[in-house]
């Protein structure tokens, strides 16, 4: 053979799909299935996404579109509870019934779940049986489960809500095709899951206006009395006057505008507490708030302030009000613990049942931002002692809450 046939056979055409062997254009043929079933699957999903108002119902339809779509035993969706140091099965395809809402696992030091949530990437096991890189969870071993993939639920800023997995009875090898749809999925529920965080946080600030819109005349004929209680003259009582009714009207503001951004904690008790400054002592480091627990701690301070001017130490001529906060690192991760107390007013009763302002207060700070709320009745006065964790990512809650009630707190 000549060098310039040599060549012409070395660049001969490519192989056709009618020359590939029957068992390798089988093969291709699956393959392209497989990706097309995907990519539906994914399509269908996301316009769901879009349409489905209930959290629960989309979670549920993910996991069995996965399970169908990537052929496997098992489908979970895991919470990362606050403290971010145990997982609770929020969905899952496969499991027993009564193990959704239960902790499946932890996210101890070296642990499946802590590998998942520190990886960049989907974590995939051809053999939970031979993996080197982290601990089994239990729960795998008591399933019998022998292949997986886990893949984080991305949040903002680095923060996650949890962890979407697969899993099956048999050895199995998954490819970067499978693992790209699943975080293909997880990143659909997190979109989901925040714009979910997004309409809650929009229905509470519309029922929290309802109720300030229903205290607000009541709120500055308060603020004139106590005004002019304290006033020498005409023209003192109006420049105190005026300077009250701009900063309450300033806290109005911060709760009604969206978008803003971290917030120095001291900002925001000048502008809600403004009226009272002069009564108000402050300790504690000016840290940055972002908008959620911003939003949340202005709406429940509003409130303890309010119920302080009416009831509390605020309605006395004497009254003082004391506020001390730290930030810490917690088992939570960041937390602000923070102190309300009222001193020199008339004693605190505990109240026979709860008004709207008080259930606010425990809604917003409990249930929107996972901390914690206490009351402490005395005869020196009431004291709130709040925790507040700053670096969870909330889930929606299946419910709502709180009424419309226009009662005062």
């Amino acid at each position: 053979m000549s060098a310039s046939e040599s060549i012409r056979s070395e660049t001969a055409a490519p192989v056709t799909a009618e020359q590939t062997p029957p068992v390798a254009r089988a093969s291709l043929e699956s393959e392209l299935r497989s990706r097309i079933k995907q990519q539906e699957a994914l399509a269908q999903l996301a316009e769901r996404a879009l349409a489905e108002p209930d959290l629960e119902r989309l979670l549920n339809d993910a996991v069995s579109t996965v399970a169908l779509t990537l052929s496997v035993d098992f489908v979970k969706v895991l919470e990362l509870l606050p403290g971010n140091t145990e997982l609770m099965l929020r969905a899952g395809f496969g499991w027993k019934k009564d193990l959704v809402g239960s902790i499946l696992t932890t996210t101890s030091a070296n642990s499946y779940a802590c590998y998942t949530l520190d990886s960049a990437v989907p974590v995939a096991t051809d053999d939970y049986a031979e993996e080197k890189r982290f601990e089994v969870a239990p729960y795998l071993k008591d399933q019998k489960c022998v292949s997986g993939v886990s893949v984080t639920i991305a949040g903002r800023d680095g923060r996650a809500y949890g962890i979407l997995g697969i899993c099956t009875l048999h050895k199995r090898s998954f490819d970067r095709y499978d693992s790209s749809f699943l975080a293909s999925v997880a990143n659909i529920l997190a979109g989901a899951i925040q714009r979910r965080q997004l309409e809650q946080r929009h229905e509470l600030m519309i029922r929290d206006m309802r109720h300030r819109s229903g205290n607000l005349f009541s709120q500055l004929l308060a603020l004139f009395s106590q005004t002019a209680r304290n006033s020498r003259s005409i023209a003192d009582l109006a420049s105190k006057y005026q300077a009250r009714v701009l900063a309450l009207a300033n806290a109005h503001r911060l709760i009604t505008e969206s978008g803003w951004k971290s917030t120095p904690i001291m900002e925001l008790l000048y502008i809600v507490l403004g009226p009272y400054l002069d009564r108000v002592s402050f300790s504690g480091p000016n840290v940055e708030l972002e908008p959620d627990p911003i939003f949340n701690l202005s709406a429940a301070l509003h409130e303890l302030a309010a119920n302080a001017a009416k009831h509390g130490s605020l309605s006395r001529p004497k009254g003082q009000l004391a506020l001390s906060w730290t930030v810490s690192h917690t088992r939570r991760g960041m937390t602000l613990t923070l102190d309300w107390i009222e001193k020199n007013g008339p004693p605190a009763r505990r109240p026979r049942r709860l008004g709207f302002g008080s259930r606010l207060v425990g809604l917003v700070i409990e249930r929107q931002l996972n901390g914690e709320v206490h009351r402490t009745f005395t005869r020196s006065g009431l004291t709130v002692h709040m925790v507040v964790p700053l670096t969870h990512e909330r889930w929606p809650s299946p419910e709502t809450g709180a009424s419309s009630e226009n009662e005062s707190g």
